[in-house]
């Protein structure tokens, strides 16, 4: 998470929408970033590497503690040109790899990995791992 992104998120909630731009703007210009402002991203989620390169849809909904690597674009699916307006919810310690993609209503439970360029489109149980494009799920085996 970003000290831009967290400025822009209080501005967004105290309704100051004009500064609210110029932070986001400030976050994309330096941290080559889409998060908006608007996004609920909870307490101890890390955007690794300032976020570079990852969007996230303005609805979206990130639980605590994950680690979001770069690349990764978080949103809505599109079918016929028209933008399904939900993007995914994620829950609490979710390690996601560099490039994945999470899209469509779908939801993450807690304790999930998603692997480097994995492309998700359902919903993934808790302590569970989905790897591939499309995702492949399967439980989560710690060593």
């Amino acid at each position: 998470m970003t000290i831009f992104w967290k400025i822009a998120h209080n501005l967004y909630k105290w309704g100051l929408i004009p500064l609210v731009r110029i932070f986001e703007f400030i976050n994309y210009w330096i941290c080559a970033n889409a998060i908006s402002a608007k996004a609920e991203i909870e307490s101890g989620t890390q955007f690794w590497h300032r976020g570079l390169g990852c969007v996230v849809h303005f609805d979206a909904k990130i639980g605590k503690n994950c680690k979001i690597l770069p690349n990764v674009m978080i949103g809505s699916k599109f079918a016929n040109g028209i933008p399904d307006a939900e993007p995914p919810v994620i829950g609490d310690n979710v390690f996601i790899g560099t490039g994945a993609v999470v899209i469509g209503r779908i939801h993450i439970g807690n304790n999930v990995i998603i692997g480097a360029n994995s492309v998700v489109t359902r919903d993934v149980p808790e302590n569970s791992i989905a790897v591939g494009s499309p995702a492949k799920i399967g439980p989560r085996k710690d060593i």
